[in-house]
């Protein structure tokens, strides 16, 4: 059966092979598009490791750094911001953050660490920053004022960090680098919200605002009380302003930035879902209109079949047979060039478990779709009747 239903595809190869390239590139798109959709789901529902609620942030413009310098020379002025917002009754804390969630500011760094390299997603904040984000520590603890008089630079790693790095050791006291010290665990921290990566590596550098260690942050970070008024917004900007007239203020609320930075990031999945759809929808009309096409060109040969005994139910099997013939062989093709993605580091991307599951989504699509087009042109052949194929012209 297969042997013949290789030959009736061999005989029609250039209708076959268009047939077999769309299928191909549908299969593809489709094992991309499930497979972000699956990581992206898995990855909505981990816990972020901070509480973006009733968080503003308040960005300082007009007042630039100077990373060559020993200290930062706005330094005063942004502590006395920083206690401004610290003094409204609504404020419940505030932190300085250089690159706070939700932002599309990102500091990357690339360590030695006993042997190994280390990639680490890196902030610098000042001591009310847990607070403020209601963040988890595990073990150690965090930074406090009294950190001023340590000899060494204090950090806080996140327990992927941790995990990555000492496994069952306790990190606490580990000298990092020379003059770097962990003194903290918090929970995995996610700075990209429901998109970051499973595992972020991440690590927070303290930031004095009462002792030269170079640029201070821009970015302050404050926990309103909850039903603050949004016209506590402008009432914040006026205040900073009036401190530091030559600061320009810019006061956001963490929910509103997320909202618009989650949009754009899932911005890329729902195009492909579109492109997707289309390209499948296309695929589907095709593959009816060829199938069709096929069997009344085909007519004279299954009536021939129905005058030798050939019932409907085994003029539709073929049918169906010749559908799922070509689908397996696009199929075969889609799934060994996938297949390599592994090696390529696609597992740096995704988990395991995701990439085998989108790749049994597509597959399963694909075969549903091309077997549900090849309903109706099958049923439309087992209907032909032996005295059609002697007035067949």
């Amino acid at each position: 059966m297969i042997r013949h239903l290789l030959k009736l595809v061999w005989h029609r190869k250039r209708t076959n092979a268009l047939l077999i390239a769309e299928i191909f590139a549908s299969f593809i798109i489709v094992f991309v598009v499930v497979t972000m959709a699956l990581s992206l789901l898995l990855r909505w529902h981990q816990p972020l490791g901070f509480d973006y609620h009733d968080v503003w942030t308040v960005r300082l413009s007009g007042i630039e750094p100077d990373f060559e310098a020993a200290d930062d020379a706005h330094r005063p002025v942004v502590e006395q911001l920083l206690r401004e917002v610290r003094s409204f009754p609504q404020v419940v804390d505030a932190a300085m953050s250089a690159t706070p969630p939700y932002g599309n500011a990102t500091w990357d760094s690339i360590r030695d660490f006993e042997g190994r390299t280390v990639r680490l997603t890196c902030d610098s904040v000042t001591d009310g920053f847990a607070n403020v984000m209601r963040m988890r520590v595990l073990r150690g603890r965090w930074f406090t004022p009294a950190d001023d008089a340590l000899s060494y630079q204090p950090m806080v790693i996140d327990a992927d960090v941790a995990r990555e790095l000492f496994g069952d050791r306790d990190p606490i006291g580990q000298k990092f680098d020379k003059d770097e010290r962990i003194i903290g665990v918090v929970a995995p921290y996610r700075k990209n919200g429901e998109v970051s990566a499973t595992a972020e590596h991440f690590a927070f550098y303290r930031k004095s605002l009462t002792k030269p260690n170079g640029p201070v942050p821009r970015m302050i970070i404050l926990r309103v009380r909850p039903g603050t008024s949004p016209d506590f917004e402008q009432t914040i900007a006026q205040r900073l302003h009036a401190v530091s007239p030559e600061t320009t203020v810019h006061v956001h609320r963490l929910e509103r930035t997320r909202d618009g930075f989650l949009r754009v990031r899932t911005s890329p999945i729902l195009f492909l879902g579109i492109v997707s759809l289309f390209l499948i929808s296309m695929v589907a009309l095709g593959l009816t209109g060829v199938l069709w096409q096929t069997v009344t060109r085909r007519t004279r040969e299954i009536g021939l079949r129905r005058a030798v005994g050939a019932s409907g139910t085994n003029v539709r099997a073929q049918i169906l047979g010749e559908v799922a013939l070509l689908t397996t062989l696009a199929l075969l093709l889609g799934t060994i060039i996938v297949a390599q993605l592994p090696l390529l580091g696609a597992f740096r991307l995704v988990q395991p478990a995701v990439f085998v599951s989108g790749m049994a989504a597509a597959l399963a699509t694909i075969y549903a779709i091309t077997l549900l087009c090849g309903a109706y042109p099958s049923w439309l052949a087992s209907t032909v009747e032996p005295a059609e194929a002697l007035r067949y012209e």
